[in-house]
């Protein structure tokens, strides 16, 4: 089977959403299948219309990395105003494609000529160029090609909500969900058959999950970690502030916060945030950026707790990468991060935005190092069993090729 796979953005870009696009097509080529991606030559959303950074990864014969337009989004969004168009919105996200590199490449896929298109996440035009793919595919080449298509869907968030989007989660022939609840949405307020869904999650590599016999002894400081991109929905914010009474109300000298992730449009308020901040307070926190994903295990394992105080997830992928090393984590109680946690039993919840609130859980971890060694041993087993990239893949293929 010939497969191609999108993604806006494209590994080592820290994002969960091109992440498991590229981990599948990993999966794919261990079972021998042909694939080619194609993603944008960014790091980051943010680059597609501001460019801060571009991918260092290199390309190779199966893998397209095109250059974007940045300066459409003011355009399209002034257009907008005098014509009420939800194509329009779904543009201004992007990525665009530069036209002649664009050009090139679908000439290169259609000589593929692929029996799959894997596509994803929404809100990008990524779904859309999938459906121009499809078409281009059966008109000049005479070949059939199904989508698959991973949405990494945000109930919450109304660019999801745009009917281009919408109606390509409807015309595919099949959708990759992520969580139970991503899967009754679909149902109830799409119309998407059952037999159209395919719940399989997200993945780690076997090999990144953690023995027994190697677990980390016990340590003197007490270390606080996030993992992602340093955008507004993901609330560092709020991390930083309960972090800082923490730290005043526990009078530990040993506590640090460690922030990994990759510079957003965001970040600016952040760096703001932390230089109000007391200097005892500030020396306390630790910036990493732009990690090599070879480095990921060893930043887990040094930290006591995993936070995640996101308000908009589709799955929370460092949440199970955490558990496969072990670890407990602490996430806010919306509807992805709070199935996970609930069915793991491998961590716990705070009520969202709720600083006082995620300061206790905090609070609790760090003060309860056998729960904390439970809870991370609960999400261990649960990761092991069911969400490695083997089980994932064969969720997916037995259903696609079925």
């Amino acid at each position: 089977m010939k497969v191609l796979l999108l993604s806006h953005i494209f590994p080592p870009a820290i994002d969960g959403g091109s992440k498991v696009i590229y981990k599948l097509g990993q999966y794919f080529e261990s079972q021998h299948h042909q694939t080619l991606y194609l993603s944008s030559n960014c790091s980051s959303t943010d680059d597609f219309v501001k460019k801060i950074q571009q991918t260092s990864a290199p390309e190779n014969q199966r893998t397209i990395k095109l250059p974007v337009y940045t300066n459409f989004r003011k355009p399209l969004k002034f257009l907008n105003l005098f014509i009420k168009n939800d194509l329009l919105k779904v543009f201004q996200k992007g990525p665009i494609f530069k036209l002649i590199p664009f050009i090139k490449a679908t000439i290169k896929i259609i000589k593929f000529k692929p029996d799959l298109i894997v596509a994803g996440p929404l809100p990008t035009t990524i779904v859309l160029y999938a459906n121009f793919f499809k078409f281009l595919s059966k008109v000049l080449a005479n070949q059939r090609a199904s989508i698959l298509i991973n949405s990494s869907f945000h109930s919450t968030d109304q660019d999801f909500q745009q009917q281009p989007l919408i109606k390509s989660l409807q015309k595919a022939d099949f959708l990759w969900t992520l969580t139970q609840s991503e899967t009754d949405y679909f149902i109830k307020n799409f119309n998407i058959d059952r037999e159209n869904l395919i719940l399989a999650g997200n993945g780690v590599d076997s090999d990144f999950l953690k023995k027994s016999k190697h677990l980390t002894s016990e340590k003197l400081k007490s270390e606080i970690l996030f993992i992602g991109s340093l955008a507004s929905h993901k609330r560092v914010d709020l991390l930083i502030k309960s972090f800082s009474n923490l730290t005043s109300e526990k009078l530990k000298s040993e506590i640090s916060l460690t922030i990994a992730g990759q510079k957003t449009l965001f970040y600016p308020q952040i760096e703001k945030l932390i230089n109000s901040l007391d200097s005892k307070i500030k020396s306390k926190i630790n910036f990493i950026f732009n990690f090599p994903q070879k480095d990921l295990s060893k930043l887990i394992d040094s930290c006591d707790v995993l936070v995640l105080p996101s308000i908009q997830e589709s799955f929370g992928l460092v949440v199970i990468e955490a558990w496969a090393r072990q670890k407990p984590v602490i996430c806010a109680d919306i509807p992805a991060l709070k199935e996970l946690v609930e069915k793991s039993n491998g961590g716990l919840l705070f009520k969202t935005d709720n600083q006082k609130d995620l300061t206790k859980k905090i609070q609790f971890i760090l003060d309860n190092p056998k729960k904390a060694k439970e809870l991370g041993q609960s999400g261990y087993e649960y990761v092991k069993n069911n969400y490695t990239w083997e089980k994932v893949g064969d969720k997916i293929c037995q259903k696609i090729l079925c």
